[in-house]
């Protein structure tokens, strides 16, 4: 016998077996869950489930709602969360995310995996400020929830941002973020700014896959099983929901345990295992903490930007400390509210405004358990915050994230304005009273806006003036473009070269679901189309190109068709469309279609050149710097913009928009019938967003915000009544502007 054949015998059947666990590991497996492991996972603060991603997509892809905090969610007496929605059955299931030691950077990393779950979904976070120490989070905590699936799907998703370069160092700074070479490395690059080779990206990929399928299999296997004592907990409440019936278990509850407690102090004190000797030695012994001074506000900035970014409906609910353990161990009190006032800044100020605060609960009967966990009347507050807030519909969230927040200026910061002085974005800032032209300005000049503004009432000019510029200045209107391309795919439509059915696979038949997403739904945003990567090939090859582009990256998510999800990528392929049935480029079919037709003076594409910018009296955006008030001129990047073809690449004045505007909506560019199919006017669809307007009950308004200028729009339905805002001074209040506009049209309607 040879010896290639003996050493085959030998190592052959190894050989294959490596192969053979290769191939299963990098074959896309999918699983489905039943629903009583679902629930099992659901309230078992595993730490396999929260590394994961599997099972926590499959769960928050229904009913279940993600709850985010630490050890205190391990107390599951009678009054849990997760017993009360059982018990009473409600229209939402918690599912706990985090135990001892997560705090914020393990939530943001956990959180990488369920992205397109928290959109346009709703949240609640427990967040005590004890997690705000002058070191934050705690190493050997991370490592417990930390997984390389978690670091590699932020990787592949990275974009490159301050919240994104602050991520990465952050990741790095832990034990953790070093265990892989490959994922170290990718780290450094994005945390020095630098976008991943394809090496490093095909590297991560494959990766991923073979995580993905771990975690798949094997996420679940052992977990916790807490169901039946969530079901033997439920029996002890009354079977009708009433605050009185839950306060009367409450206190029996926590009479029993107390009377139980050998180290009780009064009878109301904490449930401990220490003895006396080691509780003397705690006495006085958290005299000198400080939560005020933290790296950890920064990481907690992170959370919010994601919940920002995926437009999460969140209720922030912050927890008291046992008031006799304060005392016992001289914790300062005035400290504590001083940490408590400026998280509650941090989350208002930047439009979080669904916060309950129980930080003064902590001498109340039964409210605490034991040194920092809520008792039994402390999980009826925040089922009286948590009840109504799951009971209520989804709410459009006003985000305004402000990159200060990643400072260490903020982190050591220990002084904030008060909570009242600050503007909610819930909260009204238009004025009431007064005539509408005074109105319209004082509410602008209440949020420090500076730029053009246009209103045109019963079809006539009513107010024109500029705070800065001049009321002809043109701005780059970035995603308020898209109206126009979705008024020019219906002309397409009106003339017989499109059907609002036609399916992607038509036009461009290899990008992912092509032959399920139709054109309606890339007008209407509800195409599940996504995509990682900036728009647009670097540098500008040609329009074809970044077409091309677009398509190879494309990624296609099922589950989201037919549901709304915000993606400029609809519009890049609608502009392509355009051009395709048109015989001309988008760029052509524009000039001939409006700027030419309506005699647009101040209108031209970005990449116009310097001539023409100076003629439509072009200005460059800025943005403002947070921690210094300053504002940085931006540079055009017009890569990029070529990318966002259709989407994000005119400069126009507000005269030349509102042109457009009733051009389209009440002049003879669409028939009625046209109008009517596009934006639903026969309300026969549930959409929020079509052709490039969100849908309001009498109005339609459209926001564009990037390189440095916002500019909204809102109009009548029938364009008799407009207005319009443009600015080239950014200063972060995006959202908040956002909501004026839209008080102010409902004002000037009236």
């Amino acid at each position: 016998m040879s010896n290639r054949r003996r050493l085959w015998q030998i190592f052959g059947p190894v050989i294959c077996a490596v192969l053979l666990l290769i191939a299963v590991l990098l074959f896309p497996w999918d699983r489905t869950y039943s629903a009583n492991s679902i629930f099992e996972a659901a309230t078992s603060q595993s730490d396999r489930i929260f590394k994961g991603q599997r099972m926590k997509q499959e769960a928050l892809a229904g009913k279940y709602v993600p709850f985010f905090g630490s050890s205190e969610l391990s107390r599951m007496d009678s009054l849990h969360p997760s017993v009360l929605a059982y018990k009473y059955n409600r229209n939402y299931t918690p599912f706990l995310l985090g135990g001892a030691g997560s705090q914020s950077l393990a939530h943001f990393y956990g959180m990488q995996g369920i992205k397109s779950q928290l959109t346009n979904k709703k949240a609640v976070v427990i967040i005590s400020p004890q997690w705000f120490t002058k070191k934050g989070q705690d190493k050997n905590a991370f490592s417990l929830y930390y997984s390389n699936l978690q670091a590699i799907n932020f990787l592949l998703d990275a974009k490159d941002s301050i919240a994104t370069r602050y991520a990465a160092r952050r990741l790095l700074q832990m034990p953790s973020g070093k265990s892989s070479e490959t994922v170290k490395y990718a780290l450094m690059t994005v945390a020095s700014g630098q976008p991943l080779s394809e090496s490093q990206k095909l590297v991560l990929q494959t990766r991923r896959r073979m995580l993905v399928n771990e975690d798949t299999f094997f996420s679940t296997f052992q977990l916790p099983d807490r169901v039946n004592k969530i079901k033997a907990q439920a029996k002890l409440l009354p079977d009708k929901y009433t605050i009185n019936g839950l306060t009367k278990v409450a206190d029996a509850e926590g009479s029993l345990h107390t009377t139980n407690n050998k180290f009780a102090i009064d009878n109301t004190f904490f449930k401990t295992r220490l003895n006396e000797k080691e509780l003397k030695k705690l006495k006085g012994s958290q005299k000198h903490f400080d939560y005020t001074k933290s790296v950890e506000y920064s990481d907690f900035e992170l959370m919010l930007k994601q919940f920002a970014h995926e437009h999460t409906d969140v209720l922030f609910i912050i927890p008291p400390i046992n008031a006799k353990w304060a005392k016992y161990t001289h914790l300062s009190n005035k400290m504590y509210q001083k940490s408590v006032k400026k998280i509650k800044y941090q989350l208002a100020s930047q439009g979080f405004s669904n916060i309950t605060d129980l930080s003064k609960d902590g001498g109340k009967k039964y409210f605490m358990q034991d040194t920092i966990h809520l008792g039994w009347n402390g999980w009826i507050a925040v089922d009286k915050a948590v009840k109504p807030f799951m009971q209520k519909s989804y709410s459009n969230t006003n985000y305004r994230i402000d990159n200060y927040f990643f400072t260490r200026n903020w982190q050591n910061r220990t002084k904030v304005e008060s909570i009242k002085t600050v503007k909610l974005s819930n909260k009204t800032v238009v004025p009431s009273t007064g005539s509408k032209k005074k109105i319209v300005r004082q509410s602008l000049d209440n949020v420090g806006f500076e730029g053009s503004v246009l209103v045109i009432k019963n079809g006539k000019t009513y107010l024109n003036y500029a705070t800065a510029n001049k009321t002809d200045t043109s701005y780059l209107i970035n995603s308020v473009q898209k109206f126009i391309t979705g008024a020019a795919i219906m002309k397409a439509v009106q003339e017989g070269k499109l059907s609002l059915n036609d399916s992607l696979a038509k036009f461009y038949p290899t990008v992912p679901g092509a032959n399920q997403v139709t054109i309606l739904n890339l007008l209407q945003m509800t195409s599940g189309l996504t995509i990682d990567k900036a728009l647009g090939t670097k540098p500008f090859i040609s329009d074809k190109k970044n077409l091309e582009y677009a398509i190879k990256n494309t990624k296609f998510d099922e589950k989201m068709l037919g549901k709304a999800s915000y993606s400029t990528l609809n519009y890049v392929f609608l502009s392509n469309i355009l051009s395709d049935v048109y015989h001309m480029s988008y760029q052509k079919l524009i000039t001939k279609s409006f700027i030419n037709k309506l005699k647009l003076r101040h209108t031209a594409f970005s990449w116009a050149n310097n001539k023409t910018l100076k003629k439509i009296d072009f200005v460059l955006g800025q943005q403002q710097l947070s921690s210094n008030g300053k504002f940085v001129t931006q540079k055009l990047d017009l890569n990029e913009i070529h990318g966002e073809l259709g989407a994000g690449s005119l400069l126009m004045d507000n005269k030349d928009l509102s042109k457009c505007v009733k051009y389209i909506l009440a002049g003879n560019y669409l028939s009625k019938s046209s109008i009517k199919a596009l934006y639903n006017l026969d309300n026969s669809a549930n959409i929020s967003y079509s052709g490039g307007f969100y849908i309001h009950n009498t109005y339609f308004g459209s926001n564009g915000g990037d390189n440095g200028y916002y500019t909204f729009l809102r109009t009548s339905k029938d364009a008799k009544t407009v207005i319009i805002a443009q600015t080239n001074k950014v200063r972060g209040n995006f959202y908040e502007l956002r909501s004026v506009m839209d008080q102010l049209m409902v004002a000037l309607q009236k």
